[in-house]
């Protein structure tokens, strides 16, 4: 009797302990998203004063000018006339930027899941927004490959995943 009796206890104990942890995220979940809506993913696209590069990302080189993609948050624009002392000039806020290209004097970037087209004044110190294809790319997966978790379903309308930071256990 007493051999069944610890069988049954075994398992007993390992639910216990299962039930007793925080949460069953804690697992499985590395990364959350991040939210914006439409309306101010759009209105955030900015000139700002130029800043260090923290996070970053691809490159793309235009005449004197080397623009550096800070992972999800826009593009840095720096004048390399002198490569010994490149310049950097300013920062262009892009919530959701992953990838930029310029052309024929248009920086193209990824506002999440548009395609934007920006033109720049001469000097970088003012931008204007001249083209948005809306909804053309594909939304901003986690950095760790997995879906969304099943967000879709919960998010609020009208919102789009501009980044996925790491999870915060409450």
């Amino acid at each position: 009797m007493k051999k069944y009796l610890k069988w049954a206890i075994i398992p007993t104990i390992l639910i216990i302990a299962l039930l007793s942890l925080p949460s069953f995220d804690v697992f499985y979940r590395d990364y959350e998203p991040v939210l914006m809506t439409r309306e101010n993913m759009e209105a955030a696209v900015q000139l700002r004063e130029a800043r260090e590069i923290e996070k970053p990302g691809k490159i793309w080189v235009y005449n004197q000018f080397i623009f550096v993609i800070e992972q999800y948050k826009g593009v840095h624009v720096l004048d390399n006339t002198d490569p010994a002392n490149p310049k950097n000039l300013a920062f262009i806020q892009i919530d959701g930027c992953t990838d930029v290209a310029v052309k024929t004097g248009l920086i193209y970037a990824n506002n999440a899941v548009d395609l934007i087209g920006i033109k720049p004044a001469p000097d970088y110190k003012s931008i204007q927004v001249v083209s948005r294809n809306r909804n053309v790319l594909p939304e901003l997966i986690a950095p760790d490959g997995r879906d969304d978790y099943g967000f879709k379903d919960l998010r609020p309308d009208n919102t789009i995943i501009v980044r996925w930071d790491p999870y915060k256990s409450n």
